[in-house]
């Protein structure tokens, strides 16, 4: 295996799992879904390594610096990195990333702003807490949830990493305790 052959960008499988889940009627975006600061987990030979791009403001600064207020999740396991990016889309959409290199977990939440009137596609998955529906938008190497509340619409990623690859870390009705905890 050579040395990237195991990596996965995360952005692009957040944006192919909001894609796959949401379909709109607008014309589409060519650049739609790529994040303006890669910095992600990364599987390699020697094993995990958080790939900084240098180019980025801090998770703190990115989040304080965006045009809606960015919610946050309660993690269920310590971050050892931490990331956020805007993400290139016709509408604001920012993505956080929370990753424990040592246990080999990460969790990713996109959120986008009212301007995003896509339809929410998938499976139904478990309600949250406040009664909105979820749909499901896992993979064979993330399990994920999409949904909308107080005009936000969220997708919440989570994997982990087992015999070199990506695997989802959580089911749906774990996913949801973690998306009840929004704040």
């Amino acid at each position: 295996m050579s040395k990237y052959a195991g990596m996965v960008a995360i952005g692009f499988i957040s944006v192919q799992l909001l894609l796959a889940g949401c379909s709109s009627t607008d014309s589409t975006y060519t650049d739609y879904g790529k994040p303006v600061h890669d910095t992600r987990m990364v599987i390699t030979e020697k094993g995990l390594k958080w790939d900084i791009d240098k180019t980025a403001p801090s998770f703190e600064e990115t989040i304080a610096d965006f045009p809606f207020e960015v919610k946050q999740i309660k993690l269920p396991f310590p971050p050892t990195s931490t990331a956020a990016s805007p993400i290139e889309a016709p509408f604001d959409m920012i993505q956080l990333t929370y990753a424990n290199l040592e246990m080999g977990r990460q969790l990713i939440l996109v959120e986008s702003n009212p301007e995003d009137d896509s339809t929410l596609n998938g499976k139904t998955g478990p309600q949250l807490k406040n009664g909105e529906k979820t749909y499901i938008q896992s993979d064979s190497h993330s399990s994920a949830l999409s949904w909308r509340h107080d005009g936000l619409t969220y997708l919440l990623i989570s994997n982990k990493v087992k015999n070199q690859q990506f695997v989802p870390l959580y089911s749906p009705d774990e996913l949801v305790k973690v998306a009840d905890t929004i704040q």
